[in-house]
């Protein structure tokens, strides 16, 4: 696993005075360029999605592709509004978000909030050790697309190709190249966390059913939750019949989501007057 915490990657740079390459990956095919540049490299990269293509599905892909690097990688979503992009950017990966220009001191702090209540970054301006590279990516990357190529597997190929090229002097440029493997010493890698509840309840399971559906509605929503999901025990004899798995982005929510409103709402109201007989772990994931 080789995501990193942002702010921990950002003082590296700072520390080891290079520039920390902030790349639009925009596509898969971009995205693998990325990586292979970086990775034939060293050097720690930062992958960057504009806040309005976060619901694109773009994102759960090159966060895999990130967990499989031989570098440190961090994933920013750039141009974020409010706090609901905030939410949204958490929700699908990201290390960091960086604040949209002009926005209002409520915007500002509310997204603040909800960023540093889930661990994540907030960049008020792509300046400092962050170095956007990317400016003519995109259109050396169209470029190969009018090329002639027999498939899309070869398009995508040389599209990954003409990136790699790009980049190459990019990443030479900032002073990057060669502080992968330290970084990777020196930043703390971001693991999930899972919140495990196995429970019985004082219902029939159509009530305890309908409870599960109102929880996932509820919890889905708290900032810093990735999934929520309730099953039932396959094995009609299992000491514990019911759970909950509730995966947060970061052990940083674990303090969050246990004081936010809307959990202890439904907490108190919902389930624990009929779930008395219930185990609670928290799990930091190793992949």
């Amino acid at each position: 696993m080789t995501i990193v915490n942002l702010a921990e990657l950002r003082e590296h740079a700072s520390h080891r005075n290079y520039g920390l390459p902030v790349v639009r990956a925009f596509s898969l095919p971009v995205a693998r360029g990325i990586i292979e540049c970086a990775d034939k490299q060293d050097a720690p990269v930062v992958f960057a999605v504009d806040g309005t293509e976060l619901r694109d599905g773009l994102l759960p892909s090159l966060e895999a592709m990130a967990r499989q690097a031989g570098v440190p990688v961090a994933l920013l979503a750039v141009a974020i509004e409010n706090t609901e992009q905030a939410v949204q950017a958490i929700r699908s990966g990201c290390q960091g978000v960086a604040l949209a220009e002009g926005l209002s001191q409520s915007a500002v702090e509310g997204i603040h909030h909800v960023a540093e209540s889930c661990g994540v970054t907030v960049v008020d301006d792509l300046s400092g050790v962050l170095i956007p590279i990317d400016r003519e990516l995109e259109n050396e990357t169209l470029k190969t697309v009018g090329r002639m190529a027999s498939s899309w597997h070869q398009i995508h190929t040389l599209i990954t190709q003409a990136a790699v090229n790009y980049l190459d002097v990019s990443f030479s440029t900032t002073g990057a190249a060669g502080q992968g493997r330290d970084a990777l010493d020196a930043c703390e890698p971001w693991r999930l966390v899972e919140h495990l509840i196995v429970y019985n309840v004082t219902m029939d399971d159509t009530a305890a059913e309908e409870i599960a559906a109102e929880g996932q509605r509820v919890l889905a929503g708290v900032p810093g939750v990735r999934a929520a999901c309730s099953g039932r025990a396959v094995q009609a004899g299992a000491r514990y019949q019911w759970c909950w798995l509730i995966r947060f982005a970061h052990r940083a929510v674990i303090d969050s989501y246990r004081e936010h409103p809307d959990h202890v709402a439904y907490a108190d109201s919902h389930f624990r007057p009929v779930a008395g007989d219930r185990i609670s772990i928290d799990y930091e994931l190793e992949t």
